[in-house]
């Protein structure tokens, strides 16, 4: 395994990490078949993958070496793992995923098509129903009866598509054993309308409290996940934080759902900039080798640079010599490009700590498939995909694209570009990491080269018909006069300085920057507001500490920067406000927070005037019971959970998850603000819905990477 980015140098491969010739191990490699009339020429250099087509020329150093014990992991490879179920303490294992209700009633709506009309095939069409009192929707039976009328003939008793529906619905009355369903009646032309029942919902909101949040089942996939990839010797600015939020929170449901996920950052850590860069760090801090540089604004660094690379012509050329030695492996080339990708790495942890990005991002650069790109382009000229231009140029033309323009595999120059290091990476990646499923969270203006990648690698046998290979891209993040969003100046806003001012704002309060009226209180002035109001209600008042006030301004307004992009569509472009984002009402994460907060209020209160809690009410053997409508909403909502997950993952849109996690909040409120919760009749089985309630917006929180508070 690779160490995580803030360990592992920059300036080589680790040892740990085999090379090319290791892209399968030992036992999935086979020797060409020895030369003979029907075979090729072969040597003790080339090598078969089954999951590529043609040979693989390999360089004799990097040729797979059989191991003389078998690994821990091949011995362990045959024990039996039970699947479906974690190792629990009781006798009845406890499940680890839950399928969602849209596919139990597709299930049973499929049992009742079999029973009702027996040897006709057809996918059963349910969906999530969008009228009141309709939960799911089968419109099945228009097709079951055009299917009839065609085929064999129409059932006896069958003249019409709503006679179809009739005969589902009895069907499907039949099979629900458990009570899932409270009704199933046909409407309009043969559309039939299903509502759940509130005591199955009931249950089914206490196993929740009881199990907590599980993720719909899936067959699990090894993912390999792209995402967040700044340029060394650059700040992250603005422009970074989509690919990073979108690709952390993607990575987070993939995850969740039981997929193998491999989170990686392919920082620009390559390329001839570097020769100006390391010419500049040799000039102005010529012991660098010995006293590590103190480059503390790494952006004034690079300007300093191209100031003088633009003016200096003597420099350019000792900078293009500068490139040369680096590509060539020159020792001390290597040590100052080392030392300016360490400064890098460093300012770019301060801001993923900053945004709550999991830690199992791992930096793997550009300058990492350097040694893959003259094979992997050697291997696709021997499989005929590669066209040599008049110029020297090798490029290719993916068949089935709508793309003009080639990649160029190697330029006319004989150096290599970004296509040579994608189509490295590629390849790297689904053969030598065997990932069954790649995601690239990179900037929409990137898909025709997306496009081109994915074809020229399907093309040359890199993938499987089960291979998914998705590009994740984005809009731009705008003002308000429509573009790209930056300073007053002109700038391009950093991401440090954007964070910065999200926690203040949310500390102190927005204002208007024309006629400085506060538009947002800050937490201080509301905390200092509500102290006011309880002395003069005569109520008692604990304020928040310094320090707890500081650590929930910046859960936040961090998670409020966060949120206002995640829940916008990620394929559009949005205009991007600190008033807006801030708002306490309204789809923000402010308005999420509060409810979270509601919640542990609700708890806290419990224990100390009625003291009870969620464990003292199920060691009561209480349960959760719905018989108020906004009860039922709220249960029926939390039910939903699985099947938006289900949906972001296959749509890649964590829109979807904060469209739902907002409505699921709105309809806290509405329970909130009917049904007593404390010193009620119905007190434990209120407290059992706030619960479940509190498990899954912790959940839903998670999984876009925001924090939750229990005090605000």
């Amino acid at each position: 395994r690779r160490v995580p980015r803030r360990n592992r140098p920059l300036d080589k491969p680790p040892a740990s990490i085999p090379l090319i010739g290791r892209l399968r191990p030992l036992s999935h490699w086979r020797p060409q078949p020895t030369a003979g009339p029907s075979s090729p020429r072969c040597t003790a250099a080339m090598y078969c993958d089954p999951c590529v087509a043609g040979a693989v020329v390999m360089p004799g150093n990097l040729l797979p070496k059989p191991s003389a014990t078998p690994s821990k992991s091949s011995a362990l490879s045959g024990a039996a793992v039970p699947t479906g179920y974690a190792p629990a303490a009781s006798s009845a294992p406890a499940p680890t995923s839950m399928p969602t209700v849209l596919a139990e009633m597709t299930h049973v709506c499929t049992q009742a098509q079999e029973l009702a009309f027996p040897g006709v095939s057809a996918t059963v069409n349910m969906q999530v129903g969008t009228r009141e009192g309709v939960d799911y929707q089968n419109n099945s039976a228009m097709q079951l009866f055009g299917l009839m009328k065609k085929g064999s003939g129409l059932p006896s008793g069958i003249a019409s598509p709503k006679d179809v529906a009739e005969r589902l619905c009895e069907g499907i009355r039949t099979l629900d054993k458990d009570g899932m369903i409270a009704s199933a009646v046909v409407s309009g032309a043969g559309f039939i309308n299903i509502a759940l029942s509130s005591s199955w919902i009931s249950k089914r909101v206490h196993s929740i409290v009881v199990h907590g949040v599980l993720p719909p089942p899936c067959d699990k996939q090894k993912a390999i996940i792209d995402y967040s990839s700044p340029n060394v010797a650059k700040e992250m600015h603005i422009g970074h934080i989509r690919s990073t939020i979108i690709g952390d929170s993607l990575a987070r449901v993939l995850e969740f759902c039981g997929h193998d996920v491999e989170r990686v950052n392919h920082v620009g850590d390559w390329g001839t900039q570097f020769g100006m860069l390391i010419g500049h760090l040799k000039k102005v801090f010529p012991n660098f080798s010995s006293q590590p540089p103190p480059i503390s604004d790494l952006q004034q660094f690079y300007r300093d640079a191209k100031k003088v690379f633009d003016e200096d012509e003597t420099f350019k050329q000792l900078a293009h010599e500068e490139v040369v030695r680096l590509q060539a492996g020159d020792a001390g080339s290597r040590s100052a490009w080392a030392q300016i990708c360490e400064v890098s790495r460093r300012e770019f942890e301060k801001i993923y700590l900053r945004l709550g990005v999991s830690p199992a991002l791992y930096e793997v650069g550009e300058s990492f498939y350097n040694e893959y790109i003259p094979p992997v382009v050697a291997h696709l000229d021997e499989m005929r995909q590669v066209v040599h231009d008049a110029s020297g140029a090798k490029l290719i033309f993916p068949p089935g694209t709508k793309q003009e323009n080639p990649l160029i595999l190697v330029k006319k120059d004989g150096g290599y570009n970004y296509d040579s290091t994608d189509m490295a990476a590629i390849w790297y990646r689904l053969i030598e990491k065997r990932a069954d499923w790649l995601l690239y969270v990179v900037d929409a203006r990137q898909g025709s080269h997306f496009e081109l990648i994915f074809a020229a690698a399907a093309a040359a046998g890199f993938t499987t018909a089960s291979s998914r290979l998705d590009h994740v891209g984005f809009g731009t993040i705008n003002g308000a006069d429509g573009k790209p969003y930056k300073t007053r100046s002109g700038d391009i806003v950093k991401l440090a300085d954007l964070l910065d001012t999200a926690e203040s704002n949310m500390l102190n309060g927005t204002f208007n920057e024309e006629t400085g009226e506060e538009v947002h209180k800050g937490m201080r002035a509301r905390q200092f507001e509500d102290a006011q109001k309880a002395a003069g209600a005569g109520r008692p008042f604990v304020p928040m500490a310094e320090e707890e006030l500081l650590a929930a301004a910046t859960t936040v307004g961090i998670g409020a920067v966060k949120y206002a992009d995640l829940k916008n569509n990620r394929n559009s472009n949005y205009v991007f406000s600190y008033e807006r984002l801030l708002d306490p009402n309204g789809n923000t994460a402010v308005y999420l927070l509060y409810a979270g907060a509601r919640i542990a209020s609700i708890q806290r209160k419990a224990e100390a005037v009625s003291r009870v809690s969620v464990d003292t009410i199920l060691a009561a053997g209480a349960s959760v019971e719905l018989k108020e409508e906004e009860e039922v909403d709220l249960g029926r909502e939390l039910l939903r959970f699985s099947e938006v997950v289900a949906l972001t993952l296959q749509s890649l849109l964590p829109s979807a998850l904060c469209d739902y996690l907002y409505g699921l909040c709105v309809k806290f409120t509405k329970f909130y603000l009917k049904c007593k919760v404390i010193g009620s009749v119905e007190q434990g089985p209120r407290l059992l819905l706030c619960s479940a309630t509190e498990k899954v917006l912790r959940k839903g929180y998670e999984l876009i990477g925001i924090g939750y508070l229990e005090r605000i």
